[in-house]
């Protein structure tokens, strides 16, 4: 199973230019086996998402991408979003009464919004973006050898507020996920791998990024 993990909406990210519809046909030519739509601080996704999936017949899964005190996690099993700039530790929190799963979103991006070398520590974290489609190269090789170090699982995300930057980089899963359960339950397995878009199929990610930057 082939997902993008990280994908702001039109709908419902403000910084997006990304109707969910055009992400899904971009998705279903590239060979992509679903989406996550992982709104800024909001689900509202949620209350079309049973119709969108009918209506596009593609998986479709479910969550957010929430601002903390601490930088970016995206997170799954969550019903509604936390308010923005929530102790880190509350979020964590939250995500473990809901049995979910958080995974630190560009931890090493300079942009202030990286969770950076907590990420080595932070109690109840189930994974790291090593690889973002937003994100420099060297930024991603550093997240995944502190994921690595760690044992945390690895995902590839396009991080796409585009249509062009859907599926960049995406994780293969090593079993396929029905709904947010399943996938939940294989983030916390660490049952994947990021792969990267060259431009004509899907690679492993971190071969792809050091051929990129060899080239630089």
């Amino acid at each position: 199973m082939l997902l993008d993990t990280h994908l702001h909406t039109k709908e419902y990210s403000p910084d997006s230019f990304l109707p969910v519809r055009d992400a899904v046909a971009r998705a279903r030519e590239m060979g992509l086996s679903g989406l996550c739509v992982t709104d800024h601080d909001s689900m509202g996704i949620l209350a079309e998402v049973e119709s969108l999936r009918r209506e596009c017949d593609f998986p479709i899964f479910v969550g957010c991408e929430v601002l903390t005190d601490c930088g970016d996690f995206v997170v799954f099993g969550l019903d509604r979003a936390p308010e923005p700039r929530l102790p880190v530790a509350d979020l964590m929190e939250l995500v473990r009464a809901h049995d979910g799963a958080a995974v630190a979103a560009h931890p090493y991006r300079n942009n202030g919004r990286g969770a950076g070398e907590l990420i080595k520590t932070l109690p109840g974290l189930a994974g790291v973006e090593c690889f973002n489609g937003s994100t420099p190269y060297q930024a991603n090789l550093r997240a995944l050898d502190d994921a690595r170090a760690r044992g945390l699982a690895c995902l590839g995300a396009g991080d796409s507020h585009l249509v062009e930057r859907v599926g960049c980089y995406a994780t293969r899963f090593f079993e396929t996920a029905r709904d947010e359960r399943g996938l939940i339950r294989l983030i916390r397995a660490g049952a994947c791998e990021p792969m990267a878009w060259n431009g004509s199929k899907f690679v492993p990610a971190e071969e792809w990024t050091l051929e990129q930057l060899m080239q630089q």
